[in-house]
């Protein structure tokens, strides 16, 4: 961080600086007492003293250096965070340095690092670097990984640096986010290339219940100024309990932001599940496509699709933007769900498309869209893109 004492400055008592560190368990962490100091004024609870239970104490240490964080950030003089700890550490830093916007270099050198890194991880590009021994005794393996770590660490800063000083985004019109499914590639593969062609730079997401988060939070942080919602598979995981699912914020962020929406109600008619002995015994004796080794997928019923569409309409209803909700008849929601595949089956395919047509309250800014093709066509792929165009122009 930054020491330039012509900053302004988030706690006029602090210097920005290191703000942990770690030692012995008998005294585990020493933190600024002025950090701390700084962060239970603004909670209105003066003085804050670290509790004796360690984990409670971290979680106090945790949202105090988010705090500091969060304020050095606001005050332009963090050019990145790198830290190092083991479980508690790692769970320590993980949360402020997730605070940071994307792009801000961010690394935890972290003795848990090849193990379940999501809950430290989350949607955010925090990178976490394998310590590979103990990270409280200087050795030739230790002094290896952290030189690595902090050589990983300078090149980002600077790479971010350099980014900066250049138009990344010159002569683009703007950052459109879509989600695509294996089941839904040949749609988003023509939707992208017709958007690149339009001067438009696209993010591709797996909705993959992680994928739809992340760019949400990209939405949240102004990178993405459009949304192609192809791929809304995630919404039959929430509700029927897959492995890939949204939650109930999602659309949330959209529709905060009143950015230009177009959406298609594709991949709802499946489930995903992992090995199929990891199907709930409930589910074992419905339409279950083995996908793949490691993914298996469940044709969802007409009751299921109903609920869905209830999901999205009470949704959509909410969006005040120019939006479309683009839909077709009965010809395919997934490369699956067509004749002589084995997830075709009109009648659930059709519910969801005629309940949202029945629950979403149309105005001059709120459309719902039909068209006479599978989802896989490139007609209909084309139309999305005119749809976007439209409520873009």
């Amino acid at each position: 961080m930054d020491r330039n004492p012509t900053q302004k400055r988030a706690c006029p008592e602090l210097e920005y600086g290191p703000a942990l560190q770690y030692t012995a368990l008998s005294n585990f962490v020493k933190m600024w007492p002025e950090l701390l100091l700084c962060y239970s004024e603004s909670v209105g609870q003066s003085p804050i003293v670290l509790p004796d239970d360690r984990g409670k104490a971290v979680g106090v240490m945790s949202k105090a250096l988010q705090h500091f964080i969060k304020k050095a950030q606001a005050d332009g003089v963090v050019a990145g965070a790198i830290g190092l700890g083991g479980t508690g550490g790692t769970s320590l830093l993980s949360t402020p340095f997730r605070s940071l916007p994307l792009g801000v270099p961010k690394i935890i050198v972290s003795t848990i690092a090849s193990g379940q890194i999501e809950p430290y991880v989350k949607t955010s590009d925090l990178v976490l670097f394998p310590s590979i021994v103990d990270i409280c005794v200087i050795n030739n393996v230790r002094r290896v990984v952290l030189s690595n770590a902090g050589a990983a660490f300078a090149g980002m800063v600077i790479g971010r640096l350099e980014r900066f000083q250049e138009s990344c985004n010159e002569g683009k019109k703007g950052t459109v986010g879509i989600t695509m499914y294996g089941v839904t590639t040949p749609c988003v593969n023509v939707v992208n290339e017709r958007l690149k062609k339009e001067g438009y730079e696209t993010l591709i997401f797996h909705a993959t219940g992680v994928g739809g988060k992340a760019m949400e939070s990209l939405v949240r942080e102004g990178y993405i100024q459009g949304v192609l919602d192809i791929t809304t598979t995630e919404v039959a995981d929430y509700v029927v309990g897959g492995v890939v699912p949204c939650d109930s914020s999602c659309f949330d962020v959209i529709i905060e932001k009143k950015i230009p929406f177009v959406l298609s109600v594709r991949a709802l008619d499946m489930v995903t599940f992992g090995l199929k002995h990891t199907v709930p015994t409930n589910f074992q004796q419905r339409n279950i496509h083995i996908h793949n080794a490691q993914i298996s997928l469940m044709r969802t019923t007409v009751d299921e699709n109903k609920k869905f569409a209830g999901f999205i309409a009470d949704k959509l209803n909410n969006l005040q933007q120019r939006s479309v909700f683009a839909c077709h008849k009965l010809k395919g929601v997934s490369a699956l769900d067509a004749s002589g595949k084995p997830f075709y089956d009109p009648e659930a395919t059709g519910t969801p498309l005629n309940e949202l047509q029945r629950l979403i309250q149309i105005n001059e800014d709120r459309q719902v869209k039909m068209y006479p093709y599978h989802i896989n066509d490139p007609e209909f792929a084309n139309a999305l893109v005119d749809s976007f165009m439209e409520i873009c122009s």
